[in-house]
């Protein structure tokens, strides 16, 4: 079950661990401009290709700060090891989640890089981000992302933070 919120206001989400509250530091650093973090991934120039750079934010967790054009190839994915806090930074982004009963397996599990891609045969559900939206996806989340919302923006400016799954100790 994906989660999504505005990160001005889920920080008690963050408070369990010490791993959890260098994640939300980050995250909301990332949304404040003038912040260093923020004007960081605003300066990534996609031109017509994804730009990322990676960053080690301790506790295995990285921050991939991306930028890329909308409406190019999505190709849905989940994975096993990590959880994806993805942020939005600036622009507007359509993603499409579902459960794995709307898909099909088209490549196995690459370790080494931590997905399985799929194809969908199903409709699945559109999830609409705007800036300082954060959406996480779990393992059994099948998602792709890089769909539009307004045509008249193309470019999307966000941060994927790969989390391992133990670190999240969430209780309902």
């Amino acid at each position: 079950m994906a989660l999504i919120g505005n990160i001005d206001k889920i920080s008690d989400m963050f408070i369990k661990n010490d791993a959890l509250k260098i994640l939300y530091d980050y995250l909301l650093e990332a949304t404040q401009k003038d912040s260093r973090i923020y004007n960081r991934i605003l300066s990534l120039d996609c031109g017509d290709n994804r730009m990322e750079m990676k960053y080690n934010l301790g506790f295995d967790m990285v921050a991939i700060e991306q930028s890329y054009r909308l409406g190019g190839e999505s190709r849905f994915e989940s994975h096993k090891k990590y959880v994806d806090f993805q942020l939005l930074v600036n622009a507007k982004e359509c993603m499409e989640v579902g459960d794995s009963k709307n898909f099909k397996v088209i490549s196995e599990y690459d370790n080494s890089k931590d997905v399985v891609f799929y194809e969908k045969i199903n409709d699945v559900s559109k999830i609409f981000l705007t800036p300082k939206t954060l959406l996480v996806l779990f393992p059994y989340d099948i998602h792709a992302g890089g769909f539009f919302i307004d045509k008249n923006i193309d470019i999307v400016y966000k941060s994927v933070v790969k989390v391992p799954y133990p670190l999240l100790q969430f209780r309902f």
